[in-house]
């Protein structure tokens, strides 16, 4: 299956580009017939449960694996393809890596650290003093400059970790669910900083992650990955919006599957958004209301989450009053133009 994709980008320039990126270990397929294409200063996010192969397709990417099938290009040049005998080493690829673990050297300074790869390219003195310096200042740590990791809190590494990246002005970079370590305050806190720190540099990224708000803030397009395969990609609104299966329905928020009228077949997707609970009969004008049964509550603070049962076996979430009550009859309703049809 291709994947399917709901835009192409700005200006048509490509500067990375998979085709048909496979990948096994022993008997097993990884990854099956990736395709996707990125622009100059593009962030790319892949987002999928565990264990679908985004991170396998990140490693392709970055050069530590080597693609069993297809073809992987940046800037023209050809990084792999199987069948031409080529790959090409990480360390020639001119990209940067961000693991989750942060990956620094313990015995090494704060400033030691963002400096190695600096060194590694030869980088006079001066020049690596002056982008660890800027490094630094990218991520609100000038004054940590002399410290040791073991000195710092795991935020406080982990911004070590993107301006050792960033100091080495990658092609491209590479970033591995770099927040999961991290409490949940953190992570929402530094998810936004990341955001506009990519914003600012115009780095092209390539980003991992299974958490869907980290995907909906990091990235300018989104490819939802499952089972090896790329199933849409598209932009945070097109894919949360638009969805092409019914995987990314359910992977993406919380939808309604319901089947859809024989005339039409398939199935219908309906966001928990779209539909609104009453504890009274109304008028129809133009939507859809069916009587049910509540069955489930949950209490959100400013509003109710509800499971109504309005056919048996057939449950429908939505949002509801405050004073709504298990084992109520109430009315569901939703506008028929804001269902999404999927095909059978």
């Amino acid at each position: 299956m291709m994947a399917r994709e709901s835009m192409s980008g700005g200006d048509g320039s490509v500067f990375l580009e998979a085709r048909g990126l496979a990948k096994q270990f022993g008997g097993t397929r990884v990854l099956e017939g990736i395709d996707f294409r990125l622009e100059p200063g593009e962030r790319l996010v892949l987002l999928g449960p565990s264990g679908c192969g985004k991170t396998t397709l990140l490693n392709v990417i970055s050069g530590m694996l080597a693609a069993d099938g297809g073809t992987l290009r940046c800037e023209g040049d050809l990084l792999d393809s199987a069948e031409a005998g080529v790959h090409r080493p990480m360390r020639r690829r001119g990209f940067a890596m961000v693991f989750q673990d942060f990956a620094l050297w313990p015995h090494m300074t704060v400033a030691g650290n963002i400096g190695f790869g600096l060194e590694v390219q030869g980088v006079d003195r001066t020049e690596r003093n002056r982008r660890i310096g800027e490094a630094l200042e990218m991520v609100q740590m000038s004054e940590f400059g002399g410290r040791k990791p073991a000195e710092l809190s795991g935020g406080q590494k982990q911004r070590v970790a993107i301006a050792r990246a960033l100091a080495v002005r990658p092609r491209l970079l590479l970033l591995d669910e770099p927040l999961s370590a991290l409490d949940a305050r953190l992570r929402e806190d530094l998810k936004t900083e990341l955001a506009t720190l990519l914003d600012e540099t115009g780095v092209t990224s390539v980003y991992v992650t299974h958490d869907q708000s980290e995907a909906f803030t990091l990235a300018s397009r989104i490819a939802l990955m499952n089972q090896g395969r790329i199933e849409q990609i598209g932009t945070p609104r097109q894919v949360y919006r638009e969805p092409a299966t019914a995987f990314v329905a359910s992977f993406l928020g919380v939808s309604n599957l319901l089947p859809a009228p024989e005339s039409e077949g398939g199935t219908l997707v309906l966001r928990r958004e779209e539909v609104s609970i009453h504890l009274e009969p109304g008028e129809a004008n133009g939507v859809v209301a069916l009587p049910g049964v509540c069955r489930r509550t949950d209490f959100l603070g400013d509003r109710q989450e509800a499971w109504v049962e309005v056919d048996e076996g057939l449950v429908l979430r939505g949002f509801g009053p405050l004073d709504l009550q298990v084992g109520q009859r109430v009315e569901v309703r939703y506008d028929p133009n804001r269902a999404r049809l999927l095909s059978a």
